[in-house]
């Protein structure tokens, strides 16, 4: 390992292009590099000055625009110091778990000061995606610090994520057991291999909380449910009824085995969104609409905006007179001002009064490095709808 982080390739900054590494945003693109030299195939590299002194450090890719993914800022970098993050970032989730939660986010990538890794725990399963070529490197090192911290029953990678392809990494994927989980006292399936990021969206458990807080006694539509988590959460909170809808037969199944497993009352749905809220004349006292990521690219942007704002108009004409909302965009490329330009839109062509009740994000598991504001991708609100 020592081999490892001492074979480094060179980047020179060019001139004109010292305030990407003033800002201490861990990107550093092909297009600020003026030349490069050293192994192609290392596993860091440093970006320097046309002096040499050294500006940055991290994990090299010759595949990615992103060059360097940089981990330090003319500090060393060593095995020891990413041992030590890593080790930190567990350190800190260590508050969330209890004896009703056993599942939250380990490592969230920039977020942790460990660009391209992150880390989910499910119980005694971990489940890795790492997507950068660099940070293949050190899977050991990785596997070592969660062995040492929390002694895992099994540590799985999932490899079936877009950026590997970019950076022709091996996508095969792993075979990873079924986990089932705790979250606020609530059992949960999980299927790491088939399903969604790494298999459940740890990153809505505070949100989860807030609907089980404001659900009692009231009609709840869950949509773009997946396995129905929020729905659980409903039912838990004395919700009238709970009704999930997704298009995946697989989600849906799983959700009606979670509303089993904790012996709460569930209706499942599988329709797309879409032509549901269209088709349906029932009203709801809370409706809460979490759709996939639409925008996976900037360019996806504005067809994204498009796509929120039609499910949200139709959404919003099934929430009852006096209801609530909650709605999320989990797309990093569309901004918070105009997710919410959106949600306007929707509601003057739904005819509804709409007041913003609460801003909602990700739960203190998925922190926000102050100089990558991109990684605050979930945002949402707590609507009031008349």
């Amino acid at each position: 390992m020592k081999e490892l982080f001492a074979r480094r390739r060179t980047l020179i900054l060019k001139r004109g292009k010292e305030r990407v590494v003033a800002n201490r945003h861990p990107w550093i693109f092909a297009g600020a590099i003026h030349a490069d030299h050293g192994p192609e195939d290392a596993a860091f590299a440093d970006l320097v000055d046309s002096g040499g002194a050294r500006l940055a450090s991290g994990f090299y890719s010759k595949h990615s625009q992103i060059r360097l993914r940089a981990l330090t800022f003319g500090e060393e970098l060593t095995e020891e110091l990413i041992a030590s993050r890593i080790a930190g970032a567990i350190a800190r989730r260590r508050p969330i778990f209890d004896e009703g939660t056993n599942a939250a986010r380990l490592i969230h990538a920039e977020g942790d000061e460990l660009s391209s890794i992150v880390a989910d725990r499910y119980g005694d399963v971990i489940v890795v995606e790492i997507a950068n070529r660099g940070a293949e490197h050190i899977k050991s090192l990785v596997i070592d610090v969660l062995q040492r911290e929390l002694a895992p029953r099994a540590i799985f990678f999932r490899n079936d994520l877009p950026a590997r392809r970019l950076e022709k990494l091996p996508t095969e994927e792993e075979e990873i057991a079924p986990a089932m989980i705790l979250e606020s006292g609530l059992k949960f399936r999980v299927d790491a291999a088939g399903g969604q990021k790494t298999g459940f969206f740890l990153d809505q458990r505070e949100n989860r909380r807030l609907a089980r807080s404001l659900a009692a006694g009231r009609r709840v539509l869950n949509l773009f449910s997946y396995t129905g988590a929020f729905g659980v959460y409903a039912a838990a909170g004395g919700a009238a009824s709970a009704r999930n809808v997704d298009v995946s037969a697989r989600a849906i199944e799983l959700a009606a085995e979670n509303h089993a497993l904790n012996g709460l009352p569930g209706e499942q749905t599988v329709a797309d969104a879409f032509q549901f809220v269209r088709a349906t004349d029932e009203r709801y006292d809370f409706v809460i609409c979490d759709p996939p990521a639409f925008a996976k690219s900037r360019n996806d942007v504005e067809r994204a905006a498009r796509g929120y704002k039609d499910v949200n108009l139709y959404a919003m004409k099934l929430v009852a007179p006096g209801g609530m909302m909650m709605t999320f965009s989990c797309s990093g490329h569309m901004p918070l001002d105009l997710f919410q330009k959106v949600i306007f839109a929707a509601a003057l062509d739904a005819g509804r009064r709409v007041s913003f009740v609460r801003r909602l994000g990700a739960g203190p598991d998925h922190p926000v490095s102050l100089f990558a504001p991109e990684g605050e991708y979930l945002k949402g609100f707590l609507l009031e709808v008349h």
